[in-house]
């Protein structure tokens, strides 16, 4: 049984002994695509930014500067369903905060940054984040939904 969200899918195998035995290949290569798409299927994109505000700019420029980076990404890349948010510390260090984007697929994170660094739109929304934060260090990860 492969599971795909609140789908679930029985999936049946009619075996026939002899081409399983005269070419393996038949059988190991559709096994491979089956096994492979149900794996990465449920997989997200998270990109995680530690960031620093600059001098006179607040939590409130932050986000209204994220608010309109999402709106602009889900109109320039191709499927949209992009998503962000930023978190800001409430217990332990407070120092700085983190933008925290969410991507469908691997395919929509690599066209945002084409997005940004090809189209004046991209530069000028990358000018003014650097404006309003310093990001430090980020990270990319790999989600599944439990």
């Amino acid at each position: 049984m492969v599971t795909h969200g609140n789908t679930f899918y029985l999936c049946f195998l009619t075996l026939n002994q002899g081409i399983i035995m005269n070419n393996p290949i038949k059988f190991v290569i559709p096994l491979m695509f089956m096994f492979s798409a149900s794996c990465y299927a449920e997989k997200n994109i998270v990109e995680v930014s530690k960031c620093n505000l600059k001098e006179n700019k607040t939590m409130k420029d932050a986000g209204a500067l994220n608010k309109k980076w999402v709106k602009f990404m889900n109109a320039n890349v191709k499927g949209g369903g992009i998503n962000s948010y930023y978190l800001e510390p409430r217990v332990g260090d407070r120092d700085g905060f983190m933008f925290v984007d969410v991507y469908p697929n691997m395919q929509s994170w690599g066209a945002s940054d084409n997005v940004m660094e090809s189209s004046e739109e991209g530069k000028a929304l990358i000018k003014e984040f650097g404006l309003v934060s310093k990001c430090k260090s980020n990270r990319l990860y790999s989600s599944t939904k439990t």
